[in-house]
């Protein structure tokens, strides 16, 4: 039986495969992006992408040799709050140079959470460190979520209920995004569309490691998107629009 992980894998799978076939069907779209990317060649082709943990899950090929990434998000209406990223707390710390002393709390604190989900992930006694380092760092968390390449991406956003693809400059997007950092019991927020939380979860795949311990999946760190507060904010920078 395929279990709930596989499921949301497959469905993922399939959009990206739907928006690779279904661009090239939309010559204003691909002319928009021509333009955007100041790209003299035609289209070429279009291939699915996300290999070797590249952020593109769709490239967009020209006879020129330049190409476009697309990160491609899937969602639905009511429930449009997706993954963005998800790492274990080490390679967090290593991407952000965090050193091993820091790298040891935020852990402690993953941890603690795991224990009791109900209290906040940051104590107050550690909101002053925490805050003022993730406040300094937030376009960066931004960046390190969104994109590998911002000036030659673009971001894909694919309505599962009405089938209509929204499609953004990754540039403007990551310019456009708010970086005020809010507390919450989960976390914390990034603006009002992005929020950093301890992933959680079960773990149908590692039961037989303690949901205390650091190396736990559920003990990882991840950020999430709130799709539609995004599609709100980036309406004066969308590129393109078109229904499957």
């Amino acid at each position: 039986m395929t279990n709930e992980n596989n499921r949301n894998a497959f469905a993922g799978r399939n959009i990206e495969h739907l928006i690779k076939n279904s661009i090239v069907d939309h010559p204003t779209v691909i002319e928009k992006l021509r333009e955007q990317f100041k790209i003299e060649g035609k289209l070429y082709n279009t291939a699915c992408g996300g290999i070797c943990g590249d952020k593109s899950d769709v490239r967009i090929n020209f006879v020129c040799g330049h190409y476009i990434d697309a990160n491609v998000k899937g969602f639905r209406s009511k429930s449009a709050f997706n993954q963005l990223a998800r790492t274990t707390v080490s390679k967090f710390c290593e991407d952000f140079n965090l050193n091993r002393n820091d790298k040891q709390e935020l852990e402690n604190i993953i941890v603690a959470k795991s224990k009791n989900a109900k209290t906040p992930l940051f104590p107050e006694k550690q909101k002053d460190k925490w805050g003022k380092f993730f406040n300094d760092n937030a376009k960066k968390l931004l960046n390190w979520s969104f994109s590998r390449n911002p000036s030659r991406e673009i971001l894909v956003l694919f309505n599962r209920d009405t089938f209509v693809v929204k499609i953004y400059p990754m540039k403007k997007v990551l310019d456009r995004l708010p970086t005020d950092i809010t507390f919450t019991t989960g976390g914390f927020n990034i603006g009002s569309c992005v929020s950093f939380q301890r992933k959680g979860g079960n773990g149908s795949l590692s039961k037989h490691i303690p949901k205390t311990a650091i190396r736990h999946p559920g003990n990882n760190i991840q950020l999430k998107a709130k799709i539609n507060k995004i599609i709100e904010i980036l309406e004066p920078v969308k590129l393109g629009e078109y229904t499957i």
